[in-house]
């Protein structure tokens, strides 16, 4: 059964659970109540978060597992994943502060189609919804990361230096701002994060296009692999629709148990294109 993993100690296995609703990495006070009352009663007292966001109960008796699991699945808790299916979409919480285009609903949609789905072998998706890519988007199987033009109209700036302070201030040396001249710009710099637009309180900075760039073919583990850049700045609303397209292309080209990063070794990324 998909979310049941061998454990440590003759007939245990640790039981693995993501929240299927609201938003598949959040979890209602109902959720985590049942979680801590199925760790007390099956498991050791304790969970664990993964890397992906799902939640971890070690510890439980193999022929409790299944029960366990049912009772998770009353509050919307879901089991899975492992070996070859899809892991749970990374992505940033709703409510961060830099987010440059929130992330949660594509997220959501993409565990809609690709949840538990099995593929030629492990296949991880992170969604960033900022430069600062806290998701690790850059070793995933497929990240998308969000960025930011900025549009600067220095006659409306007010000087009050929210752009360069802490803690939304511009971190990459981009903005320059004093009591005696408005704000700078240095486009050279830029790492299109956006935060400054989300701060200017007078519209002095303001976005004008936001868009995704896509990496594929990261990886962590024994040998760890940075993702290449397959395309930049994709429209917000095409974000789903593009990692599809790379999910399929990938289950087109993939040998049985071969990774992406793998795949785009064989045949590059132009023919992966």
């Amino acid at each position: 059964m998909s979310g049941i993993i061998r454990g440590e100690g003759e007939g245990k296995v640790v039981v693995r659970v993501r929240s299927a609703h609201p938003y598949t990495a959040e979890l209602t006070a109902e959720q985590l109540r049942t979680l801590a009352e199925v760790a007390r009663r099956y498991g050791s007292r304790v969970v664990h978060t993964t890397p992906r966001q799902a939640v971890e109960i070690p510890d439980v008796p193999e022929h409790l597992a299944e029960k366990a699991v049912a009772e998770l699945e009353k509050t919307g808790l879901v089991a899975g994943a492992s070996g070859r299916l899809t892991r749970n979409v990374f992505a940033c919480s709703r409510w961060c502060l830099y987010n440059a285009i929130p992330v949660a609903e594509p997220a959501e949609e993409l565990n809609r189609r690709y949840g538990d789905e099995e593929m030629p072998a492990k296949l991880t998706i992170s969604l960033s919804g900022c430069s600062f890519s806290c998701s690790r988007s850059r070793t995933s199987d497929i990240g998308a990361i969000a960025r930011t033009v900025i549009r600067v109209e220095r006659e409306k700036c007010i000087k009050c230096g929210l752009c360069v302070n802490e803690p939304l201030g511009c971190q990459a040396d981009a903005l320059r701002v004093s009591k005696d001249e408005p704000v700078v710009w240095s486009r050279d710099k830029c790492v299109q994060c956006g935060f400054c637009s989300n701060i200017c309180p007078v519209s002095s900075i303001t976005a004008a296009e936001r868009g995704f760039d896509i990496y594929i073919g990261g990886g962590g583990g024994f040998f760890p692999r940075e993702a290449v850049l397959l395309k930049e700045f994709v429209a917000e609303d095409r974000v789903v629709e593009e990692v599809s397209r790379v999910v399929e292309r990938y289950r087109e080209l993939a040998e049985p148990g071969e990774r992406l990063y793998s795949v785009i070794e064989r045949v590059g990324v132009k023919e992966f294109e």
